[in-house]
């Protein structure tokens, strides 16, 4: 049986780490990657319920470790103790952990959370981002999705519901933002990359069209 404090360890690195970046990326480019200025309204209600959710995440996680006659309360079957099941489970987080650490290492200055007033930075489509244009939304979906594997509860369900829902909004918020900004270039790499995973050939590259 895997270490009952995985949850709560990996979920508290995403959270540190993501933390450390943030600092480092506006210290080193002089540009805040934190920022929620466009479309401001709809990213202000999605930032205050993404930090609920990941809070609510770590709550869950804690409760897991340290009072499982609480997180059996909560409605955790019996099954979810099953030990080939957990493991799958602390595979899955230690993968979404990897996934958003090097996505974000990969973005360099132009990682940003939210988009600011001034729009994204740079487009990148290398490493990760050659196979998902969106590699840390999905990491942190599959760090979720690993937590109500661990833990399969009502809330914990709740919150992967919930950040579904807000990564489609947030998502949206930040293709618009990078079509705007590099144009053509967007259009051709979101024809090429999936917008969670996969490549797709484009039969008629070289032609002089790109995506509609």
């Amino acid at each position: 049986m895997p270490p009952s404090w995985i949850p709560f360890v990996v979920l508290s690195l995403i959270i540190a780490w993501s933390a450390l970046r943030l600092w480092l990326v506006t210290r080193q480019s002089g540009v805040s990657a934190y920022g929620f200025g466009r479309q401001a309204a709809i990213q202000g209600v999605a930032e205050r319920l993404w930090r609920l959710a990941v809070l609510a995440a770590l709550a869950l996680s804690a409760v897991a470790w340290l009072a499982p006659d609480l997180e059996a309360a909560l409605g955790r079957p019996d099954w979810a103790l099953f030990a080939p099941l957990r493991w799958v489970s602390a595979i899955l987080f230690v993968a979404a952990l990897a996934i958003i650490a090097v996505a974000q290492i990969q973005m360099g200055a132009s990682w940003r959370v939210g988009v600011p007033k001034e729009g994204p930075g740079e487009l990148v489509s290398r490493g990760l981002f050659a196979w998902s244009r969106n590699p840390i939304f999905v990491g942190l979906l599959a760090a979720l999705a690993a937590l109500l594997l661990w833990s399969p509860t009502v809330m914990s369900a709740a919150v992967l519901a919930g950040a579904w829902t807000l990564t489609l909004v947030q998502v949206r918020i930040e293709e618009e933002a990078l079509r705007e900004k590099h144009g053509d270039r967007y259009e051709l790499y979101a024809a090429r990359v999936g917008r969670w995973f996969g490549r797709r050939a484009l039969p008629w590259a070289g032609s002089g069209r790109v995506s509609p």
